[in-house]
């Protein structure tokens, strides 16, 4: 049983994204599949190269090479943060927008015919189905990956893996104690703030700076 669901998982994906490549070679010529989902994961906002490596799973070397072949072929700006000079955003161009849209619409086009055979009630019942599955999966995903320790909630006990950033916000997070296999216990978390126990004394520090700290969720 499970070794069947997971070859239909990898055959669907194999399938699916094959014909997104052919899709994008005879419309969208100057994108490659990695670029477009770039852009499909910067979408209508503005986000920061951090938030764009998380949330495709990436390192930022490989965002930030993705990143200057779309700003050379016109799709992303570059744009600085008026609060803080040192923290540059990513959004889409006019160009990015367009592209955005069109492969959205490609999208939905593709999953209608797919499923246009199957009858709602079965439908419906299979994205709950998926729905669950992927649920446990982000479950499985958060114990065992590191992340921003932004990800976790409050009343959550984690243990730092690695701290992201620049030289200068590593020594920063350091000297406010925060160490590799530190342990953190969140205590609250704002818009601009957050309030956590690292090693059993009480830090309160910036979120901008919180979001460097990558963790996992300790089981003790």
């Amino acid at each position: 049983m499970y070794n069947k669901i997971e070859n239909l998982l990898d055959q669907f994906y194999k399938t699916y994204y094959k014909i997104e490549e052919i899709n994008l070679n005879q419309v969208i010529k100057c994108l490659t599949t990695t670029e477009i989902h770039v852009i499909e994961a910067i979408g209508q906002d503005k986000i920061t190269m951090n938030e764009l490596a998380e949330k495709l799973g990436i390192t930022m070397g490989t965002a930030s090479i993705a990143i200057n072949k779309l700003n050379e072929k016109q799709f992303i700006e570059r744009i600085r943060s008026d609060e803080d000079r040192r923290k540059v955003f990513v959004k889409l161009s006019k160009k990015g927008e367009m592209a955005l849209n069109y492969h959205g619409n490609f999208h939905s086009t593709i999953l209608e015919k797919i499923t246009e055979n199957i009858p709602k009630e079965e439908l419906k019942a299979f994205v709950t189905t998926f729905e669950t599955i992927l649920n446990n999966l982000e479950v499985i995903k958060k114990d065992i990956q590191p992340e921003s320790i932004l990800t976790f909630e409050e009343g959550d006990t984690v243990q730092v893996s690695s701290i992201k950033g620049s030289v200068a916000i590593r020594k920063y997070l350091n000297e406010k104690g925060v160490l590799i296999k530190s342990l953190i216990k969140i205590i609250n978390i704002d818009k601009f703030l957050i309030t956590m126990l690292v090693d059993g004394d009480e830090k309160i520090l910036n979120v901008e700076d919180a979001e460097n700290i990558m963790v996992r969720k300790n089981s003790l």
